[in-house]
């Protein structure tokens, strides 16, 4: 047998893993940002050559104050993209659609002579996990979907009843508040009034 397998797995990987990996690094860089330091966690460490010692300050010479320079706490954007039900989905298609490729090219090369028969194996036995999550991933798809539907059927009959209440309560009476022009107002400035003991 020769290597031809072993090359041809190697680009599978390559074409599976690391292609859409290196598509999607502008864009979501949680992986490679693990090995990336942060802005705020920059270090003054240098791999400078070691400098000779400087000469020892005479003692009359007053030492130069210390400049401290606190660090700055920016805060580093969060670059990752939220993670939708359209990305999961085209997350599932493409994995999906990766390894159903490697397991047909697994079937030819063993259909070719290429491969051994027992070869088929580590490409397929892959797929049929991944085929088997997909089916717990539908069935809990579904499951949210009806929760969903039944809290909107709650929320719609909440509503309704609200409404149905609010009709058969009866209406408040309105007291019609009338203002008197004929009384009188005190006015401490009135000619006609006089303080105590006046």
């Amino acid at each position: 047998m020769s290597s031809a397998v072993l090359y041809l797995a190697i680009v599978a990987v390559w074409a599976i893993v690391l292609v859409p990996m290196w598509l999607r690094r502008d864009t979501d860089s949680s992986a490679v940002s693990r090995f990336r330091p942060r802005r705020g966690a920059e270090t003054d460490e240098v791999d400078a050559p070691e400098m000779p010692l400087a000469a020892p300050v005479p003692a009359d010479v007053p030492p130069a104050p210390e400049v401290v320079e606190e660090p700055l706490d920016v805060p580093v954007p969060e670059l990752r993209r939220p993670v939708t039900r359209a990305t999961v989905i085209a997350r599932r298609r493409r994995r999906t659609a990766g390894l159903s490729l490697l397991c047909l090219t697994s079937v030819v090369l063993t259909a070719a002579g290429v491969a051994p028969w027992w070869s088929i194996a580590p490409t397929v036995l892959p797929l049929a996990g991944h085929l088997a999550l997909l089916r717990v991933a539908v069935g809990m798809d579904a499951a949210r979907h009806r929760e969903y539907l039944a809290a909107r059927a709650r929320a719609r009959e909440a509503a309704a009843e609200a409404r149905r209440i609010a009709a058969e309560a009866p209406e408040a009476e309105i007291i019609e508040l009338v203002r008197h022009d004929e009384e009188e107002v005190f006015d401490q400035y009135a000619a006609d009034r006089r303080a105590v003991g006046e």
